[in-house]
């Protein structure tokens, strides 16, 4: 016989650790002006601009880095449809012609303005680049000059009869480049199968139903591989023909679409802003969106009015929008920007997710939410994978105080984080493990309440009535 011993067997997770969380990190697709060629990490402004260059993608992402410490995993693609440049339109009283060609990077609005006249070689003219001014230069003789780091290059023409005058201006709009739905959802294929750890995938970039739809079955095949994640996209501007009217009813009916799954949303708001390297434009509410989920918890509701109304922003786009607009917008689903009376400043208006009415994910905190609870259960349970029981007499299972334990650690981290008010952890002891080999739980989680409307009533008193009156 051999001589005796006292052997210790050590259980892990019994702490009820929580997992590295990776709350208001997130991935981002689209155009830019220097792919990446794959995943690269950035953590500010600096470096998304720096990397980026420019185009939808490095808009959306300066914007969300500027209001928020986060990291972004990020893909930044060429776009099979090249940048568009518009007519280009003369205002004074000169004769000389300027052309616009090239693909250009981004949206602008360009503006020539002629600060001397003459031929070339003599005419001095600068570039306003969306309000931002460019540098003052001589018109080379040849007449052709690039605009640095926007793909355009302006070709001047002048004659002895048709020479430029001093005070005239040319203008034109461009179209940044646009990306392919396959592009795209292949961009978000590698991100779905990398390592990384991120809340959600941002799509740069206008996008409509048919890329909406292909999302939503994207997110639900991430989690059927236990990544718990949403999306975020943008929804068009209105085009020159059409009314605020016809933008709206057009968002809200035909290009809605049916996607409700609660993992999409899309973002409807549209602003004139100034952006950190002072360039004024009209664009998207995506990377508010983003940059204001980065900065808060989970359970934090981005429409919280007392976080601060958003930043750079100069007005709520397009013109004529009113709360009429808006509630549609909000009630079909999107994501919209409102302003409240007595308040400065442009706000969210809900965190709206595209959903059914009746669904527990209309709302993305309650989306967050979820998602946290579902990875960090899976991860503290994963260790029981394979795991024995002991079968009573009776054919219920015993031992599982361990198992509940855990689970429910998870869960009071939770609370204690204030991520969520309560719950319940049921396991039924009576479920057939032996021929199941399936351990059967039911969680529930009561989440936070939110007062999105507040009503007072509110009326004068008087002091002799209420006591019967001087006596």
């Amino acid at each position: 016989m051999s001589k005796g011993y006292v052997k210790n067997t050590i259980l892990d997770g019994a702490l009820g650790v929580s997992p590295a969380s990776a709350t208001g990190i997130f991935g981002a697709v689209g155009v830019c002006a220097a792919p990446t060629g794959g995943i690269i990490t950035l953590t500010t402004a600096a470096d998304a601009k720096e990397k980026l260059v420019d185009g939808p993608l490095c808009d959306v992402l300066v914007q969300a880095l500027s209001m928020a410490s986060t990291t972004v995993y990020a893909i930044g693609l060429e776009g099979t449809t090249e940048g568009a440049i518009g007519q280009v339109a003369h205002t004074g009283s000169g004769k000389a012609t300027v052309v616009a060609s090239g693909s250009p990077r981004n949206d602008y609005e360009v503006i020539i303005t002629i600060e001397e006249g003459g031929l070339l070689n003599a005419a001095i003219a600068h570039i306003t680049l969306d309000g931002v001014d460019q540098k003052h230069f001589t018109i080379p003789t040849g007449g052709s000059y690039e605009i640095p780091g926007t793909g355009i290059t302006l070709t001047f023409t002048a004659a002895e009869e048709s020479e430029f005058v001093a005070g005239d201006t040319y203008t034109f709009m461009t179209e940044a480049p646009k990306a392919s739905n396959a592009e795209i959802l292949a961009a978000v294929d590698t991100l779905l199968n990398s390592a990384y750890d991120y809340e959600w995938i941002a799509i740069a970039g206008v996008s409509d139903a048919t890329l909406w739809a292909a999302l939503d079955t994207k997110a639900t095949e991430a989690m059927n591989n236990y990544r718990y994640i949403h999306f975020k996209a943008q929804a068009r501007y209105l085009d020159d023909e059409e009314t605020v009217d016809d933008w709206v009813t057009a968002l809200t009916g035909s290009e809605r679409g049916t996607t409700v799954g609660g993992r999409v949303q899309v973002c409807a708001g549209w602003v004139e802003c100034s952006d950190p390297y002072g360039a004024i434009d009209v664009r998207g509410a995506l990377g508010w969106s983003c940059g204001m989920s980065a900065q808060k918890d989970v359970m934090e509701p981005v429409d919280h009015v007392g976080s601060s109304a958003l930043s750079g922003i100069l007005r709520l786009m397009p013109d004529g929008l009113n709360d009429g607009h808006i509630n549609a917008l909000d009630n079909a689903g999107y994501l919209t920007l409102c302003q409240y009376i007595g308040l400065t400043g442009v706000y969210i208006t809900h965190g709206r997710m595209f959903a059914e009415a009746t669904s527990d994910f209309g709302l993305e905190e309650r989306r967050r939410v979820m998602d946290l609870a579902c990875k960090n259960v899976r991860i503290a349970q994963l260790s029981y994978i394979n795991s024995t029981v002991t079968i009573g007499a009776d054919g219920s299972a015993e031992g599982l105080d361990m198992f509940k334990a855990i689970t429910e650690q998870v869960l009071d981290n939770m609370v204690a984080a204030g991520q969520i008010s309560s719950y319940e952890v049921d396991i039924d002891e009576d479920q057939d493990l032996l021929s199941t080999e399936t351990l059967r739980t039911t969680i529930r989680i009561v989440p936070l309440g939110k007062m999105s409307f507040i009503e007072n009533t509110i009326s004068y008193s008087n002091p002799n009535l209420s006591s019967g009156g001087n006596e």
